[in-house]
């Protein structure tokens, strides 16, 4: 049996990493002044030293990855434990939305960063893009007045409040300096297609493609095939790096808008174009092993495991969809290989780079730390997973 072939294998470990996330996710709180465990918060004062016991709850964009991977997952594997999950992580949040709202009106944000307070800033995409794109799957499910209010809220604030170019492109502004990040192409994609699903306003579809596109152009390197991370219009430059998990975030987020919008949509087809475009940049800097490095394109780069997720998952969804041809599966089939060598026994995944901003320098990239199951890859892990069960036989080609 080959090893894609497996289903069971794959679904072992899909399932390995997810109950994981669920047996780690203990919805209590922890006094870091006194060390007390609480199970609720009635009778706490919302001071700064109350805090998630685990983080899994928490108000980020990586666990809206995390959250929108396991209804895939509970789709395909038909369990009802996966969806249930989501639904109670929901309701915990809303339910302690009170005691973080008076803990973040009193926090220096120059000094931490309380829990929750990307759900009360919401001044960037990466407050609403995958956490409220998940929130509308979970409320396609469960009716909830409180959901909708603030699916409302993000819905007029994406359109009015978020910082862009002229031409609509979405950016960043920050002490005196405008920048494009190929991250924000996931940011807000997945919010924009769903939520033109669900309120039947396509002018969501239409800023999804606008920006999955003018990102393309302001960001692609031709020459190399790749995302550069970032560019700044004061400067007129590019970033530095082509950084793995940007490339990542910018491709799974294209597969979300070809998901979720009809192909004889204008504008669908010039997307798809794109992802195949991309699809065949990163083929070239595939290793023997099939992951991708941290810097995709210096080999003195680190191996790693998120940016090789999103690439998995994309090759193997373009392939399942037929949105490019099946000779590419298995760039997809020994991306995931390497990716399983990088799940642990107990379901912790290792190699995946910490969070972090952009910069300048390349020994930043090059340089960051890997903590052992950093919550910004498990989603697109679970993802590649899902996608590569799915897969049909691959079939060798033979060329003449």
């Amino acid at each position: 049996m080959s090893f894609l072939h497996d289903k069971k294998e794959v679904e072992r470990l899909i399932r390995l990493v997810a109950d994981r996330i669920i047996e780690d996710t203990t919805y209590r709180f922890i006094d870091k002044a006194s060390g007390e465990t609480l199970d609720d918060l009635k009778t706490v004062a919302p001071t700064k030293d109350v805090w998630l016991k685990s983080g899994y709850e928490d108000w980020k964009y990586w666990n809206g990855v995390t959250h929108i991977a396991l209804f895939k997952m509970a789709q395909l594997l038909q369990d009802q434990k996966y969806e249930d999950y989501v639904l109670r992580n929901f309701d915990f949040i809303f339910e302690n939305l009170d005691f973080f709202e008076k803990q973040f009106a009193d926090f220096d944000p120059e000094q931490y960063a309380p829990n929750f307070h990307q759900f009360f800033r919401l001044d960037r995409l990466d407050d609403c893009g995958a956490m409220d794109g998940s929130l509308i799957e979970a409320y396609q499910i469960r009716k909830n007045d409180h959901w909708l209010d603030r699916l409302q809220k993000v819905k007029a604030w994406v359109s009015s409040g978020q910082d862009r170019l002229q031409n609509g492109v979405f950016c960043r502004n920050y002490k005196g300096y405008t920048t494009v990040w190929a991250d924000d192409v996931y940011m807000s994609i997945p919010f924009l297609v769903r939520m033109g699903k669900m309120s039947g306003d396509t002018s969501f579809w239409d800023d999804a493609i606008s920006n999955a596109l003018g990102f393309h152009e302001l960001l692609f390197d031709d020459s190399k095939g790749l995302y550069w991370h970032s560019y700044c219009t004061q400067i007129g430059e590019k970033g530095v790096a082509h950084w793995g998990r940007a490339n990542g975030w910018s491709i799974v987020a294209k597969c979300d808008l070809l998901e979720y919008i009809p192909k004889d949509y204008p504008g669908w087809e010039e997307v798809r174009k794109s992802l195949f475009e991309q699809i065949i940049g990163i083929s070239r800097y595939q290793t023997a092993n099939g992951m991708w490095r941290q810097l995709i394109d210096k080999p003195d780069s680190f191996l790693e495991t998120s940016g090789t997720a999103m690439f998995t998952y994309a090759v193997a969804k373009a392939v399942n969809e037929k949105w490019i041809p099946e000779i590419y599966s298995s760039i997809a089939i020994n991306g995931w290989k390497g990716i399983s060598e990088n799940i642990m026994a107990d379901g912790q995944i290792t190699n995946i780079s910490e969070g972090f901003n952009i910069r300048q320098d390349l020994s930043y990239y090059y340089n960051r730390p890997r903590p052992l199951n950093d919550p910004h890859g498990l989603g697109a892990v679970l993802l590649a997973g899902v996608e590569i069960h799915k897969m049909k036989d691959y079939q060798d080609y033979m060329w003449y």
